[in-house]
């Protein structure tokens, strides 16, 4: 995908907004990729921070990612996690559930 084309899940848009939708594409998009993601307990997991996804959508702000991302998890679509080399290092990386997944691959 490039940044002139955007999807989004109509399901996951419906259940949490078209940011969160949009956001939940992108990351979907990201952890196919085998640069991109790495694997734990089986699932892909992508790591990114908040204002790293806004270079990807720029017509979302920080703010507007945060909700988005917060929203995803409280509906159980994504999880969170913290898997870095190093103790400074917070950035948080993401992985579907597998509700997640099958609101994905409708």
């Amino acid at each position: 995908m490039n940044n002139k084309e955007i999807t989004l899940n109509a399901e996951i848009a419906r259940l949490c907004g078209t940011n969160a939708a949009v956001v939940a594409s992108k990351l979907w998009e990201t952890q196919a990729s085998p640069n991109a993601a790495f694997y734990i307990n089986g699932y892909p997991w992508v790591k990114a921070s908040y204002k790293r996804i806004t270079v990807y959508l720029p017509f979302l702000t920080v703010h507007m990612v945060r909700t988005a991302v917060k929203k995803l998890l409280k509906e159980g679509v994504i999880k969170v996690g913290v898997y870095n080399k190093s103790k400074f290092d917070h950035t948080h990386s993401y992985a579907f559930t597998s509700y997640g997944k099958d609101l994905m691959r409708s």
